[in-house]
């Protein structure tokens, strides 16, 4: 039987269902100290790319790598870590024939970072320098190692999955660079369905159209103030961070982001500012923006501003226009406006005072009304 220089151990021939395909492989234990980690993972994308911003666009090293898994706390290397100390590794590493890490990449750092924390003499060690592994038969296809791939990173388990942001960029740049691929053999190349991967196409559409905002660079003599004026790596890292916050935009108002520019571009601006902790608060961002008085709630710096926003929103869904209730209303508005300050109104955007004159404008009118009609 054929053994690669990183097996340390006779393998043997079992085999694994990935992705609804049985595939033969060898079962076995493999020196650590023979493989690398795979420096190209999807999972550290964006993380690598915040590096390559500061370090210049190269390949980074294993070391690189291994720094940037460990003092990322999204990782959580520390703890796998602690637990591979404690219970040795769990679940074996699977690799390709040439020595790739098609699953593994996390657990195989944190068995490094576990290494360098134990003494050269620990008679441990050794069982955490071998360990078990899963390798593929030199004549696996591109497609066997795309099926273990999406297997064992794209379905569920209690492994730490990559990031619903890294999964989705995979699927839309092998939708965009697929050479043709449709939706339907997208979602069969990654275990999807067709309607999870247009879902993605369109929450790509509003991460795109926030990328182009969000690096534009700023504009004083622009009434909006231009762009966020971010480089490209910090753009994408919120991207990372609020995804699904552009997956409750995609439902509740994606055509309002495509045919209001405006509301757009708050929106964007509310994202960027970390104004949303739920995806309740997400929901409600256009009927705010179309109610003076959430709206004025939303703006202002306030942690809770969004909180208070949506309070209003469901308020007003469930309120009885009574005289009583009107009133409480112009009472509680008004002194709301007296709060405000010189310095706070001057961070209000024109377009919000140009709202507000109106407002003053429309209620005199109705005050007028009734005053003519007594």
């Amino acid at each position: 039987m054929s053994k690669t220089a990183f097996m340390c151990s006779d393998p043997h021939i079992t085999s694994r269902l990935y992705n609804g395909r049985r595939l033969p492989v060898y079962e076995c234990k493999v020196d650590i100290n023979m493989i690398n980690g795979w420096v190209d993972n999807p999972r550290i994308e964006v993380e690598k790319r915040r590096f390559q911003a500061t370090h210049g666009m190269r390949e980074l090293t294993q070391d690189e790598v291994f720094d940037i898994m460990k003092n990322t706390a999204e990782f959580k290397l520390a703890d796998l870590r602690d637990d591979i100390l404690k219970n040795g590794l769990r679940e074996p590493l699977t690799l390709s024939w040439s020595g790739r890490l098609l699953d593994g990449n996390r657990r195989f750092f944190a068995l490094k970072y576990a290494l360098e924390s134990m003494s050269p003499t620990d008679p441990n060690r050794q069982d955490l320098e071998k360990v078990p592994a899963y390798v593929l038969l030199a004549d696996a296809s591109e497609e066997d190692e795309q099926n273990v791939l999406v297997e064992e990173n794209f379905s569920a388990s209690l492994k730490l999955e990559w990031p619903d942001y890294v999964k989705a960029q995979m699927v839309v740049n092998a939708y965009r660079n697929g050479a043709g691929l449709d939706e339907r053999q997208i979602a069969k190349k990654f275990g999807w369905s067709k309607q999870k991967v247009i879902e993605a196409l369109k929450i790509d559409e509003i991460i795109q159209s926030f990328m182009t905002f969000a690096t534009d660079p700023k504009d004083p003599e622009d009434e909006t103030g231009g762009g966020l004026g971010l480089s490209e790596t910090d753009a994408e890292n919120i991207c990372a961070k609020n995804y699904q916050y552009f997956n409750e935009a995609k439902k509740s108002f994606a055509n309002q982001l495509k045919t209001e520019p405006d509301f757009a571009i708050q929106f964007f601006k509310w994202i960027y500012e970390g104004k949303f902790s739920s995806f309740p608060e997400v929901r409600i961002a256009y009927k705010a923006w179309n109610s003076p008085e959430a709206k004025a709630a939303l703006m202002q710096p306030d942690p809770t501003a969004a909180k208070s926003a949506k309070a209003i929103i469901d308020y007003n869904s469930r309120v009885v226009k009574t005289n009583d209730e009107i009133e409480g209303r112009i009472v509680n508005f008004t002194r709301f406006i007296e709060g405000i300050s010189v310095a706070q109104l001057q961070s209000v955007s024109e377009e919000a005072k140009n709202s507000f004159r109106r407002m003053i404008v429309t209620f005199n009118s109705l005050l007028d009304t009734v005053e003519a009609t007594r």
